[in-house]
């Protein structure tokens, strides 16, 4: 009976490589270790020997130490970088999930409930609050949870004219936008909300407990997404009402 190594088709057994196998391949590939210098990583390089006395300055391990640092400034980057891409693909999963629940709200007043009872949920933060300026904050204030009044100006005074986004860090909320949720809020972001021709101002306020959650220097291309999004529902509403 023939043996699996009498088999032609039989792969060869592996055998160790000889150190004089790898000196010869190395001096054959002078580039091999500046091509692969997470190699060195894990290699036990001589140091140079004194010259009459004088210490002699090792240029080479001076490279090798310079090539590692790189490699690992390098493997640190990408590491960064692959775990910022994954968060936003992940955030961006989150904000248009939110969206189609906004759609998918048959009528006015249930889109509002949706902003203002489960957005917050939806993207992962404590309270979403959506507010409107009004002539009169005293008579007609509204009955929905985290549906808010506000007095004409209050909108520029906490953003700034011309400004649409802001992103406070470590700031406690006011409940003048969050109303009693306001205790949990520890960073937040307004958007203001274009609600179409001789409409009032209005504003979407998101707050999480997280001091950092949102900070100044964030991108804020989803939130203003998002808000864009919120707007046009209400509008769009606004116009089949009428």
């Amino acid at each position: 009976m023939a043996t699996t190594t009498d088999r032609p088709d039989a792969p060869l057994p592996r055998r160790r490589l000889t150190a004089s196998e790898v000196r010869d391949y190395l001096i054959a590939h002078p580039g091999f270790l500046t091509k692969n210098a997470d190699v060195l990583e894990h290699l036990n390089l001589p140091g140079r020997p004194e010259a009459d006395g004088v210490k002699v300055v090792d240029f080479q391990r001076a490279q090798v130490d310079r090539l590692r640092t790189d490699n690992a400034r390098l493997r640190h980057f990408q590491s960064e970088v692959i775990t910022a891409a994954r968060a936003n693909v992940s955030a961006q999963a989150v904000v248009h999930e939110a969206i189609l629940l906004l759609l998918e709200a048959p009528s006015f007043e249930h889109m509002i409930h949706v902003i203002t009872q489960e957005l917050a949920g939806s993207i992962g933060i404590d309270v979403a609050a959506l507010c409107i300026e009004s002539q009169d904050v005293t008579v007609e204030r509204p009955a929905m949870q985290n549906l808010h009044l506000l007095e004409p100006g209050t909108i520029d005074a906490f953003m700034g004219l011309g400004r649409n986004v802001s992103l406070l860090a470590d700031t406690p909320g006011d409940p003048r936008i969050f109303g009693p949720a306001a205790e949990l809020v520890r960073s937040q972001a307004l958007v203001r909300l274009d609600l179409g021709a001789n409409m009032p101002m209005g504003l979407l306020a998101l707050g999480s407990r997280e001091a950092t959650k949102y900070e100044a220097g964030q991108g804020s291309e989803l939130l203003g997404f998002l808000a864009l999004a919120v707007e046009r529902l209400i509008q769009l509403w606004l116009r089949q009402d009428h």
